[in-house]
């Protein structure tokens, strides 16, 4: 609600020292007057003031005693508050209002004390953008805001009545926006308030899914999310106990209770805060507040429960009677170790996860009292959310790690017993290996929605397409920095290829700037400083693709300049701005600010790479270096770079080029890595490197980082760090990272994410260094050489790097096995050190451990608790250090699952194992972004994961299919872009349970889990190719720059691939797909074009990168990708590949008409046996069954020319140009556009012929579209015009380049308007014995466009046609007369004359034009009519071919359907198979019953708008003998859209009765029109919504 001068909100926030609402003071317009809200409140008293529910439903409230009247208005469609804690214990509130109107008004007040405080502000998204930063209009800025530079506005605070600083926003109309950013700056101290160094973001925009949570705050005076942190710690307090809804809202309504007595007793709200957020125990409260004032108020109403003592548990099933004696003198039944051991991890975890702590007793304490008090064991398991095992060893029910999992009593045993293990930190080394894996019973975990898994891009995040909002907290730090105007200047100047600010020390910096005007125009580096010391520049220069420091020549050297040795020296001069140098004119507080530059000018045919250099102040007592190298400025130049084999390519940006830079310092250290990574991952997210999207600059960071984790990289040369500032270094750039990971979205934050495996997360280094010593002294073990400890302690002590941690391990396992150096040499050799590397240290490990057999208890008792310093320190995701680092951060949805996961860690039932690794995954999910310890606990929970699945699946068998779904659901959670994986996990859980469960689906199901994983796999497929082309070139070339052996860089993208989430996925695919397949009776091949064919093996990646190619020698292609609408090579006469395209796109009708062998294979084996037999001649047989088998073959000249077997019939000869064929060339009837009663031969094609002549022949059930068409010969009439005359001149041009270059052979006739321009493109489309000279030409002029390139400019020119206007108005005339509704306005016409150029032009299409000339054909002779249709309404299409094209069966009708259009089955643009099915037309009785062949695995359907749609009718299409369909593109007006579709909960799959009749209809309908038109038909049609089926095409099947 809102008044004119006071607004009032149901369940507005409690000020201080009130316990009843008060209303906010706001402005409901500009120019009203503010009204202070304290103002107000003041004259309520607490009996009489208007209950919260009294506002509701009402239009006017009246309050009087000294306030005026107001009016209420109608309540805002939302309303939102947030209150934001300081540093400095000052808070900020944030209101937000949005009226009905979508008007947003945001209050932000707070009680800071400044001298001068300013809001500094900017908003993300609003009308027209799709989301990213910017700043709003004049009219949004309240009076007195300025803006800072590009980034950001300033608005003055101005104080109300009440004392309290306050700032309103009006963001109306075009400038509602959805996210405000801010920060707190105090201008008279530079003093700034931030978000823990980000910015403050408040969402300005409702979200839909909160609506009831906002309708429950609504009725309650108090914040909803204080009541619930509330009621969390008063549930935590009493022992997370077990309750029934009505319970929990009953102490849900005590909670609140209990506050609104606090705060009518005094206390405020900001304590209350405090207590619910964790910043003040509850437990502490409770004693020292709340039961001095109000009593116990957490004691449950019963005479016999749990008194609310602090002893970890309660249980939640008391009873309001006394137990009887008998029950209380019962004797105390054994304590489950199980139950003791979760009852001591809840112990544990609350008392802060002490390390090395035992609970046990405590447990056995707390259980015993429980029992003692009559409570059962299932009840104190209840109440620990946790399914006590049966006696035998098997639970008899799986345990229920979260409150929000419910159990199943009935879901199944696991076999096994054993205890719930320790805490953590308390756990053993871990045992010997134990009994086989095993699946075992499912947890029983909430059922969730995968679609509300997906990852939206968050608006303003980097990775998400838009502008990311700038950290305005930053500008605390760059505000006041004297050479800020400068890099302000430099950025804008457009001279600028270069700069660089780099810290000094003492907050003094150093400005480097390469300028250069254009490539002719001298370079000019100026370094300037505002140091106060006098400096020296001691520099050289490098030569290209190297970073060798030589000395600068002599003409580069300033004067003044002195040579050092192999150095320049030349001092700085001192600038101001009286000297008349605009870069010295730099001002600060009104002073004149003392700065020092120095100019190097090169000429621009210099040949260096860069300028290195450092500083020394002028008495030599100090030296100033880059993170201890030498700062390296890159120059221009125009000579080309020369390749060294190992850099050029990763210089290739320059954010590269500073990566490679800086290893190549001769001072080194992970310190230093680390610190660079944390500067450059700050500069990637503030835009320093624009020629890089934020995704591919950020994967750069991490292929560097990981080379480091990996060893690839020296991690210590020439310089030593102690512990405590290597673990700074970490901790800072782990920080910086979590920063990253909250800035971005998407790709972008899947990166920044992974970097967190590289490096441990830093902490107390320190203690390492201390630590060692103490356990020394503390056994008596001397500081002397010659021993092994003390050599590992100097290392540990100058020099601590993640090997120490494995080296720790080593010597434990050296004191396990009693002194024997094998286990320890072992663990060293698994984790790869060498004793080489332990000698390598600067601190060298030359001695093997010494055993002190009295000692030993006491030495693994200190080296167990030293591991985990370590691991705190190096190990980011281990998951105890992270379990333990993560605390009181950890969701209370997750944490049961997580103390089950570090209960059963290696276990070999996995399936619980996993699902509870995933399920915990789930719980952090919302909580993740941007916060450090969960990040890390996050990757710790996901390798457990995929430990416990590479472990289970290999024992599996198809049981392995019951691991599907929680690793699909845990590739969701990994992926930054994750869409297509949650709709394939639901699509997963869609299926019956005989398939999810592992069991034995029958073929109906299993045909239906063959899509799914066909979907799946294609997924998959895409994850892999995506990491390989963002890193494989990156990898291999960072490699080279860093000298990796050549086998690291090689495999580098693989190995990212094989430990990521993915690859357990394939995995399970692996082991469960042969079954599926041989329950659907599938196989692993599917023949497309069942011919037998002989010839040499080649290998592709694509087809669609040879199509263009003409094979000398018969080849068959084993090709990894086909999509559907390639061409198939000149040569070829077999295709193999993995890829599933449909059976009836482009490609496939034109194997089967090219009698070209082609077929699917779904198993790895044999397609492996092919790609090892590249080179080899290969006969190939299809089989009966559906499979393909081939022998060794004789090339043709080896067996007797083309006499030898398969040679002759199956080999070259098949993919020759087809004899015979000619196109008849139409002459133009003199009419622009005929409707179908005109149609006839020699005027428009055989789509258009057909449609007409089936008029009348139909049952009345079936439509067809309303059709006009532009006749052969338009287009080239068009071209006569005279504003065309340039085009067909151009056009002509291009035809004759392609001509000139194309094998020479006898030239058919050509006729027509551009016949003569054409004449040589006859010689094109043949073959002839010449054809090698005219690749041999094509070779020596290499500078010469290619077909493609001459054929995309005929493609380009055609569409710059000019259409009269004539033309236009007669084919308005005659859509009108069909009943066509023509383009409503200029720019739909336009729309439209558009797609008809699109049909004109693809005439030219690369397909069409390598069709033509293996069929012979003269190009020339192509004329295309163009057919014009409503688009209609499809909620499914389908093709029928009337003959099994398969098997040629003339007794089959074949089909296939998906959703949408059909352009998505035909064209290949969406993957993937469509719904195959057939019927036997004799009897016809066979067509009620089709058979479904597979089920559709598309992921996408295309969809348009009500609209028109242009189709190609040429006269080449449809030849007898020539598969001339799909070459040729059929364009809709409006453009279509790919949308996301789930097959499974369609009702093509899930009724079968719908699916019968449907696909009964269709079946029915493709036997009417041949019978109809006399011969077997390839018929193209849509379903509408409400069932109506209309054909859209028919041409005679080929």
């Amino acid at each position: 609600m809102i008044l004119d001068g006071v607004k009032l909100r149901p369940g507005a926030p409690c000020l201080e020292g009130y316990g009843r609402p008060v209303p906010h003071v706001g402005l409901h317009r500009r120019g009203l007057t503010h009204v202070s809200s304290r103002g107000v409140s003041a004259g309520w008293s607490s009996t009489r003031g208007p209950s919260p529910s009294s506002w509701i439903g009402q239009r006017v409230v009246r309050f009087e005693r000294g306030v005026t009247t107001y009016a209420v208005a109608t309540s805002p469609s939302f309303v939102t508050q947030k209150d934001l804690a300081l540093r400095n214990g000052a808070r900020v509130k944030v209101t937000v209002e949005q009226t009905e109107t979508n008007d947003q008004i945001v209050s932000i007040e707070t009680d800071v004390q400044a001298g001068r405080l300013l809001l500094h502000w900017g908003v993300e998204g609003g009308k027209d953008y799709k989301g990213g930063w910017r700043l709003p209009g004049q009219r949004a800025r309240p009076e007195g805001t300025v803006q800072y530079k590009d980034r950001a506005l300033q608005t003055p605070f101005r104080l109300d009545t009440n004392g309290r600083s306050r700032v309103v926003l009006h963001l109306d109309g075009e400038e509602a926006s959805d996210y405000l950013n801010f920060v707190l700056k105090d201008d008279a101290t530079n003093t700034w308030y931030d978000n823990n160094g980000s910015n403050f973001k408040v969402p300005l925009r409702a979200d839909p899914s909160a609506s009831a949570s906002a309708a429950a705050a609504a009725s309650d005076p108090l914040p909803k999310e204080l009541c619930d942190k509330w009621a969390w710690v008063r549930w935590d307090h009493s022992g997370r106990p077990e309750r029934s809804d009505g319970a929990a809202a009953a102490e849900y309504n005590k909670g609140v209770a209990e506050m609104r007595e606090l705060l009518a007793r005094g206390r405020t709200l900001d304590e209350l805060w405090r207590v619910a957020e964790g910043k003040w125990k509850y437990s502490d409260y409770s004693k020292k507040v709340i039961i001095p004032a109000l009593g116990d108020t957490t004691a449950p109403a019963t005479s016999n429960g749990n008194n609310g003592s602090n002893n970890g548990s309660s249980s939640s099933n008391t009873t309001t009677t006394p137990a009887p004696a008998a029950s209380a003198a019962a004797p105390i039944p054994t304590i489950p170790d199980d139950l003791l051991g979760v009852q001591a991890y809840v112990l544990w975890e609350r008392a802060g996860k002490p390390g090395g702590a035992d609970f046990s007793q405590d447990a056995r304490r707390v259980i015993t009292e429980q029992l003692q008090r009559g409570a059962s064991l299932e009840d104190i398991a209840r109440g620990l959310n946790y399914t006590l095992k049966s006696p035998s060893g098997s639970p008899a029910a799986s345990a229920a790690p979260s409150p929000a999992a419910s159990m199943d009593a009935g879901s199944g045993s696991r076999s096994g017993s054993g205890s719930a293990a320790p805490p953590p930190q308390q756990r053993k080394a871990p045992p010997p290996p134990g009994p086989p894996a095993q699946v075992g019973s499912p947890l029983g975990t909430p059922r969730r929605n995968p679609l509300d898994m997906i990852k939206r891009p968050a608006a303003g995040a980097a990775g998400a397409g838009v502008k990311p909002a700038p950290d305005l907290s930053a500008e605390r730090s760059t505000r006041a920095r004297p050479l800020d105007f400068l890099v302000q200047r430099f950025a804008v100047d457009p001279a600028t290829r270069w700069r660089r600010t780099y810290p000094l020390g003492g907050k003094a910096e150093l400005l480097a700037v390469v300028r250069q005007a254009d490539e002719h125009s001298p370079i000019q580096l100026d370094l300037i400083t505002d140091t106060a010391s006098e400096l020296v520049l001691h520099w050289g220069v490098c030569p290209q693709v190297s970073r060798e420091w030589v000395i600068a020549p002599d003409e580069l050297h300033p004067p003044g300049s002195a040579v050092m040795h192999k150095a320049v020296e030349t001092p700085f001069h001192s600038c101001s701005g009286d000297s008349g140098e605009a870069e010295c004119d730099v001002g600060m507080a009104g002073a004149q600010v003392p700065l020092q530059r120095l100019s190097i000018t090169l000429p621009p045919d210099h040949h260096l790479g860069a300028v290195t250099f450092v500083l020394r102040s002028s008495d030599s007592t100090m030296w100033f270096k880059d993170a201890g190298g030498n700062w390296v400025v890159p120059l221009p130049s125009t000579d080309a770079p020369r390749d060294d084999g190992r850099s050029s390519d990763a210089a290739a940006d320059e954010l590269s080029r500073a990566v490679i830079e800086a290893e190549s310092s001769s001072q080194w250290t992970l310190m230093h890595r680390f610190n660079k990574a944390a500067d450059l991952l700050s500069e990637v997210l503030n835009g320093y490197y624009e020629q890089l999207d934020v995704a591919a600059a950020l994967s750069r960071i991490y292929v560097w980082l990981r080379y480091s984790a990996t060893r690839h990289l020296t991690w210590q040369r020439n310089y030593n760090t102690q512990p405590r500032i290597l673990s700074a270094a970490q901790e800072r750039l782990t920080n910086a990272i979590a920063s990253a990971h909250g800035r971005t979205s998407g790709e972008a934050q899947e990166w920044v994410r992974l970097m967190l495996t590289t490096v441990g997360r830093g902490g107390d280094g320190q203690k390492i260094r201390d630590e060692i010593l103490h356990i020394m002294h503390r056994n008596h073990i001397p500081e002397r050489k010659g021993l092994w400890m003390e050599e590992w302690h100097q290392k540990l002590h100058n020099n601590t790097t993640p090997d120490d941690v494995h080296i720790c391990e080593a010597y434990l396992a050296f004191l396990e096995s009693g002194g024997n150096r094998g286990a320890y040499w072992r663990v060293l050799s698994d984790a790869g050190i060498t004793r080489q590397r332990l000698e390598s240290f600067d601190r060298p490990i030359t001695l093997e451990p010494e055993y002190y057999p009295e000692k030993r208890e006491a030495l693994l008792r200190d080296f167990r608790a030293y591991l985990g310093i370590l691991k705190a320190v190096h190990s980011g995701a281990d998951l105890s250090a992270s379990a333990g680092a993560a605390g009181n951060r950890i969701p209370g949805g997750a944490r049961g699952y997580l103390a089950y996961v570090l209960s059963h860690v290696g276990d070999s039932q996995v399936l619980p194992l996993l699902e509870a690794c995933v399920e915990a995954r789930t719980e952090l999910a919302p909580a993740l972004t941007g916060c450090r310890e969960l990040l890390y606990l996050d990757l710790a929970l996901e390798d457990q994961a995929r430990q416990a699945a590479e472990r289970g699946v290999a024992a599996a068998g198809f049981g392995a299919a019951a691991f599907m779904r929680p690793l699909l659901q845990n590739l969701c959670l990994s992926l930054g872009n994750n869409e297509e994986i949650c709709y394939c996990l639901k699509a997963w859980n869609e299926l019956p349970s005989s398939v999810r469960s592992g069991g034995r689906p029958n073929k109906e199901e299993a045909l239906l889990a063959v899509a799914v994983v066909n979907r799946i796999r294609r997924a998959l497929a895409e994850i892999s190719d995506r990491v390989i082309n963002r890193l494989g070139d990156v990898s291999v070339a960072y490699g080279r720059a860093f000298g990796v052996e050549r086998w690291a860089y090689e495999v580098f993208a693989e190995e990212v691939i094989r430990g990521g989430a993915a690859f357990a996925v394939s995995l399970v695919i692996s082991a469960i797909e042969p079954s599926l397949r041989n329950a659907a009776a599938l196989g692993a091949w599917q023949v497309i074009s069942p011919i037998a064919a002989t010839g040499v093996i080649d290998v592709v990646s694509g087809l669609h990168e040879v199509q263009e190619k003409v094979y000398e020698q018969p080849t068959v292609l084993v090709a990894e990708q086909v999509t559907g609408e390639e061409e198939i090579p000149e040569g070829v006469v077999a295709v193999i590949t993995p890829d599933a395209p449909d059976v009836l796109s482009h490609v496939s009708v034109r194997a089967r008409n090219m009698r070209v062998l082609f077929a699917t294979c779904h198993d790895e084996a044999p397609l492996e046996q092919l790609k090892q037999a590249k080179g080899r001649w290969l006969h190939f047989t299809p089989s009966a069954s559906g499979a393909v088998t081939w022998t060794a073959a004789q090339p043709p000249s080896a067996a007797g020319g083309a006499g030898g077997e398969g040679a002759g019939a199956h080999g070259a000869g098949a993919a020759r140009p087809t004899k015979g064929l000619k196109i008849e060339v139409p002459v133009w009837c003199g009419r622009w556009v005929v409707g179908m009663d005109e149609y006839s031969d020699g005027v428009v094609g055989a789509k258009s012929k057909n449609l007409a002549r089936l008029r009348g022949r139909l049952p009345p059930s079936i439509n067809l579209p309303a059709s006009v068409t532009l006749p052969f010969g338009c287009f080239e009439q068009i071209l006569e015009l005279p504003e065309n005359q340039d085009i067909k001149r151009r056009l002509a041009d291009r035809v004759a380049r392609i001509a000139g270059r194309t094998p020479a052979s006898s030239s058919s006739s050509s006729s027509g308007v551009v016949g003569g321009l054409l004449s040589g493109l006859g010689s094109l489309v043949g073959r002839s014995s010449s054809s090698s000279s005219a690749t041999q030409q094509q070779q020596q002029s290499p500078a010469a466009p290619s077909h493609a390139e001459l054929l995309a400019e005929c493609r380009q020119l055609a569409m710059q046609v000019q259409v009269p206007r004539h033309v236009r108005e007669e084919l308005e005339g005659a859509m009108r007369a069909a009943g066509i509704p023509p383009p409503e306005n200029e720019e739909r016409w336009s729309l439209a004359l558009q797609a008809l150029r699109g049909v004109w032009a693809s005439k030219y299409n690369d397909r069409a034009f390598y069709s033509l000339r293996k069929a012979g054909l003269d190009f020339d002779s192509v004329r295309m009519a163009v057919l014009v249709q409503r688009v209609v309404p499809a909620q499914y299409a389908f093709v029928i071919h009337t003959r099994n094209p398969s098997n040629n069966d003339e007794k089959e009708v074949f089909c296939e359907l998906v959703k949408g259009l059909g352009e998505s089955l035909v064209s290949g643009m969406v993957p993937g198979s469509a719904v195959a099915f057939k019927a036997l037309k004799e009897p016809r009785s066979g067509l009620d019953s089709p058979e479904v062949l597979c089920y559709a695995s598309k992921s996408e359907a295309m969809y348009v708008r009500d609209t028109l749609i242009f189709r190609s009718d040429s006269n080449g299409e449809d030849l007898e003998g020539y598969a001339g369909a799909g070459l040729y593109d059929s364009i809709t007006m409006d453009p279509s859209l790919l949308s996301r579709v789930d097959y499974m909960e369609d009702r093509v799959v899930q009724d079968p009765g719908f699916r019968r009749h449907l696909l009964s209809r269709i079946c029915h309908l493709g036997a009417d029109i041949e019978t109809a038109l006399g011969s077997a038909q390839d018929i193209e049609g849509v379903v509408a919504p409400d069932g109506a089926i209309t054909v859209v095409q028919t041409r005679p099947q080929v």
